[in-house]
């Protein structure tokens, strides 16, 4: 009743300015401290209609047409080591997911995103075993405190076979609270995964993980751009990365700070998983791009975004390193959108990406190098069978190998009419965010 009551009054808020809900405004989306107006902004995206048009008057759409995710090695390059890595969005806490429902979850897209080196997720939620499944709410008027249970946990980690780096910095970190953080990281570390973005200590904070692959050193940090409206304890702000990197003023002393670090500890390449960028939105608005840009120049390589759960841009950003005066190419990729599904208004939500990046480490030139070679991105569907409002069956489907079946015909899963013309208008709004993909 609640939820109705919020929809028809975000309906009559904005049914006669409908214009000004068209496309993205340059807000934070920190729930914490919305500015005015921002709540109905929001609820709009969930209730009403997705944001697929860029920040009106930047040029947006086409910067970034001219500026492809499109890599590869140079001719002379003497390759010594290499190393791939996948990556996937949003793990969420979903009442469709269980093992009576995933056997067949990760079929469709299992080589190309479980056949890297290494495979890495953002953890949207702690996992408290202590506490039941803490599902996302259906209303706006108090976020919800989520909680991931270690069956959707297991469904993902594939018993190592799966996901085995977690970034745990997002606006869900302290939802279960300290203890609830805490039980994570132990859980975790029972596991025997690798992590960043939360910690028991400061030590732990500034422990950047670097991990080997022959003779390539990959270090990972993490950041979330908020908390919603939860806080680390008083004095105790180490144990989530905290940066309000949606705002143009945002110090990123920290992030710089643990550069350093990750250099000293010999890494070769610096991946960030970053929490940031506007929920519900196809493109990620002009601070947002310009933080991304200013991180990489700081000297990070690559850039994982999450948080809008649904599909953005992805870039390759070109600049000059000032030290060693190297022309640089780093890899920005917005937003892969979720990994597990969760019950939502939003339709723009079943659509996501998974991305394989090759990294390269040898000889350039006389001097030592480690490039980004190939990036390769894969849009998919989320997939659900339901029967009386109950999951039977939840999948992760390739995109386009779904769009040629229910364009020839032979579609091999249940779907109506309504629900192919919902997934061809994804197809076209992924061939829209990502042009470059080979369809």
């Amino acid at each position: 009743m609640i939820t109705f009551l919020i929809k028809s009054l975000v309906f009559l808020c904005t049914m006669f300015r409908r214009k000004n809900y068209k496309t993205s405004r340059p807000v934070e989306g920190n729930s914490a401290d919305f500015a005015k107006g921002e709540a109905i902004w929001w609820a709009y995206k969930h209730f009403i209609k997705a944001i697929e048009e860029p920040e009106h008057g930047k040029g947006i759409e086409e910067y970034f047409l001219n500026n492809a995710p499109v890599f590869s090695a140079p001719s002379d390059f003497n390759v010594k080591d290499t190393v791939t890595i996948s990556a996937g969005g949003d793990i969420m806490p979903s009442g469709y997911i269980n093992s009576k429902t995933a056997d067949h979850l990760w079929d469709d897209i299992s080589d190309f995103f479980f056949s890297a080196d290494l495979s890495c997720a953002n953890l949207e939620a702690p996992v408290n075993i202590a506490k039941p499944l803490g599902l996302p709410g259906k209303n706006i008027v108090k976020p919800p405190a989520m909680n991931i249970s270690e069956e959707i946990f297991d469904i993902c980690w594939r018993g190592g076979k799966g996901i085995t780096f977690y970034s745990t910095a997002n606006n869900h970190s302290m939802d279960q609270g300290e203890e609830g953080l805490i039980k994570t990281l132990d859980f975790l570390d029972n596991k025997k995964v690798s992590y960043v973005g939360t910690a028991r200590t400061p030590e732990e904070q500034d422990d950047i993980p670097v991990l080997t692959f022959g003779n390539l050193r990959v270090a990972f940090l993490g950041y979330t751009f908020s908390l919603n409206r939860q806080k680390t304890p008083s004095g105790k702000e180490y144990m989530a990365n905290l940066l309000r990197l949606n705002r143009p003023d945002c110090d990123i002393s920290l992030i710089r700070r643990q550069i350093e670090i990750a250099r000293n500890k010999k890494a070769d390449v610096i991946i960030a998983n970053i929490h940031w960028s506007l929920e519900y939105e196809s493109f990620p608005v002009q601070n947002v791009i310009d933080m991304g840009h200013k991180i990489l120049e700081s000297g990070v390589d690559i850039i994982l975004g999450n948080h809008p759960h649904t599909l953005q841009t992805a870039q390759r950003y070109e600049w000059k390193e000032p030290v060693s005066g190297y022309k640089k190419s780093g890899l920005i990729i917005y937003a892969l959108g979720n990994l597990t599904n969760v019950e939502s208004p939003v339709a723009n939500c079943s659509l996501a990406a998974l991305a394989s990046i090759t990294i390269q480490k040898g000889e350039l030139a006389g001097e030592q190098r480690t490039l980004i070679t190939d990036v390769r991105l894969l849009p998919v569907y989320h997939y659900l069978r339901l029967s009386n409002n109950r999951c039977i069956e939840a999948r992760l489907l390739n995109l386009y190998k779904l769009k040629k079946s229910i364009l020839s015909g032979q579609c091999p899963f249940i779907l109506t009419d309504k629900q192919k013309r919902e997934i061809l208008r994804l197809c076209r709004l992924s061939e829209r965010l990502m042009p470059y993909v080979g369809y």
